[in-house]
Order: structure tokens, then C-alpha cells, then sequence
């Protein structure tokens, strides 16, 4: 059972057409400006950080983004899977994120993102969803330490990761969400190891974008 809060953000798990289109650098599409030395293809704020996936998007200036926690803010283009990079020191290097600091001393950006809108993702809502949330849509978290820019890094430059949750209550009907619940995760719900089941204290739904950048967004139903 899914009784502890230890959200991931949105990981990708399949693809309705049965093609291995969740797996990095299979289903992630390249990401950059296009032009000159690639130093900017991004916006992020003073201590922000991208994270493996973390929900991105694109802003008014074709600018990679971190996503919004509500759909009325701005559409989701894709989820973040990693980032290659020219270091300060002149060093080619690749990673499952990166500070605002290290991009900023960097060139020659490249961001890989898992952009079909036809991916299906595992995300952890905080609280209990039952089978009702079935065609439901949410938004995401706002409370600290569970936003779209929300993260962890573990070692020294090592990995990081999302901690980025899915809001407790579904938008109201006919409202836009940001993730549309498709079924019931596959997790391993932690601590316990137990399968993850609906109406656990903080259930594991699958879920697709619902607002998204490259389809026009369905309200809920």
C-alpha cells in the first residue's frame, strides 16, 4: 500500500501503441535553440533546477521552462529526461539535470524530453484517489517541496529527481487540468513494497498531459 508521500514527478511507463517509446534517448526528442552555441535554449529562476521527470514547457520566447501547477497558467510540453552540455572547463558532459548556475557557465546545450502527447506517466497524488478519479484531470502540487520545480539531488553532482506531486482533489468537471488519470499505477509502493492500490493514502495513478503544448486540451468530464 501507498501509504508514504515520495512523489517522482511523472515517470514514463508505456506507450498505447506497444512501442518502447518510454525509454530515454528512444522516446525523448532533442530540445534546443538552434542557433549559434546553444547557450540559452532555456529560463529558469535564480535557484531553480531542472530534474528527471519534472514537467516542462515551452515559454512565449521558445524558451525551455519548468511547467506551471495549474492548467489556466500555462500548457505542459513534455517531461524532462536529461541534459548534455559543454562545461565551463571545456568538458562534454551528460545528466539527468542541472542548476541554473551550471547552465548559465555552459554551452552547447542540448535537453532530451519525453514530448509524445501519447505517453502514458506514473505520478503520486497527495492523498487518496479511488477509481472514480478514472478520466479525471488534476493539477499539480503547490505546497512546498511537491512543485513542478520541485527536486532532490543525491551526491555530488550526482542524480536528480523530481518531487513533484500531483494536486489531492481533481479539478472540477468541465474544468482544464494539467494530467488526465488514465488507471492505476504499476509502483511499488513505498515503504512497504507493497503493490500500489486505489484508495491508498497517496495513491499511484497513471496518467497522460491533458493540457497540452502539442494537442488541443479536453476539459474534464
Amino acid at each position: 500500500m501507498a501509504t508514504t508521500l515520495k512523489p517522482f514527478g511523472l515517470k514514463p511507463v508505456y506507450h498505447p501503441s506497444g512501442l518502447d517509446r518510454a525509454t530515454p534517448f528512444v522516446g525523448t526528442n532533442s530540445f534546443t535553440t538552434g542557433s549559434g552555441s546553444y547557450t540559452a535554449p532555456y529560463s529558469l529562476s535564480a535557484g531553480q533546477t531542472f530534474y528527471q521527470f519534472q514537467p516542462v514547457a515551452v515559454n512565449s520566447s521558445g524558451q525551455l521552462t519548468i511547467a506551471e501547477a495549474a492548467a489556466a497558467s500555462g500548457a505542459v510540453y513534455g517531461v524532462f529526461d536529461g541534459v548534455e552540455f559543454t562545461d565551463s572547463q571545456g568538458r562534454r558532459s551528460v545528466a539527468k539535470g542541472a542548476s541554473k548556475a551550471t547552465l548559465d557557465a555552459s554551452t552547447d546545450i542540448i535537453f532530451w524530453i519525453f514530448s509524445d502527447p501519447e505517453l502514458v506517466y506514473e505520478a503520486q497524488v497527495n492523498g487518496s484517489a479511488t477509481t472514480a478519479a478514472i478520466g479525471s484531470q488534476y493539477n499539480f502540487e503547490t505546497a512546498t517541496g511537491l512543485t513542478p520545480a520541485s527536486g532532490t539531488t543525491i551526491g555530488n553532482g550526482g542524480a536528480f529527481f523530481s518531487t513533484c506531486a500531483l494536486n489531492d482533489t481533481a479539478v472540477a468537471s468541465a474544468a482544464q487540468g494539467q494530467v488526465r488519470v488514465v488507471g492505476l499505477g504499476r509502483e511499488v509502493a513505498y515503504p512497504t513494497g507493497e503493490l500500489n492500490a486505489w484508495g491508498d493514502a497517496y495513491t499511484i495513478v497513471q496518467v497522460k498531459i491533458a493540457n497540452n503544448t502539442f494537442v488541443y486540451p479536453k476539459a474534464s468530464v
